[in-house]
């Protein structure tokens, strides 16, 4: 299990689950979420009408001070993260050949802004937000 840093586990899956219902509204299928390959982990795997197997980096930001302070919550994935998110993503179709073979497969993010005020949480999602590229994750 993973130790929690203050509310941070808890705001973490309230994205998830934010973003998680924002995906089947349109049409994805859940498959799996908090997929942990060694020290990498998954947030959402999910599966498009088209069969295309999406393998989803959730972000959020509880408020607007954090959202104009740290940029936007897609700028948080930077280079390491995203060698984490490929090699994850890697290991998950080597292991679930029933799931992925023969299908297109993506990395998104999802950014959630959800203010403590209880408003409507605003989303964006980024397709294929993480390119993988020959010989980027060596």
């Amino acid at each position: 299990m993973r130790k929690d840093r203050g509310g941070t586990r808890a705001a973490g899956k309230t994205g998830e689950d934010i973003a998680s219902n924002f995906l089947k509204s349109h049409g994805y299928e859940i498959i799996e979420r908090n997929y942990y390959a060694g020290h990498c982990e998954l947030d959402i795997v999910a599966q498009e009408q088209d069969g295309a197997v999406v393998f989803v980096e959730v972000k959020m930001r509880s408020n607007f001070s954090a959202f104009s302070r740290f940029g936007r919550p897609a700028a948080a994935v930077g280079r390491e993260k995203q060698r984490h998110l490929i090699a994850a993503a890697e290991q998950y179709i080597r292991t679930h050949p029933d799931i992925c073979e023969g299908k297109p497969v993506r990395i998104d993010i999802i950014e959630v802004y959800a203010p403590d005020d209880s408003s409507s949480p605003r989303i964006t999602h980024l397709r294929n937000a993480v390119i993988v590229k020959p010989g980027y994750n060596k």
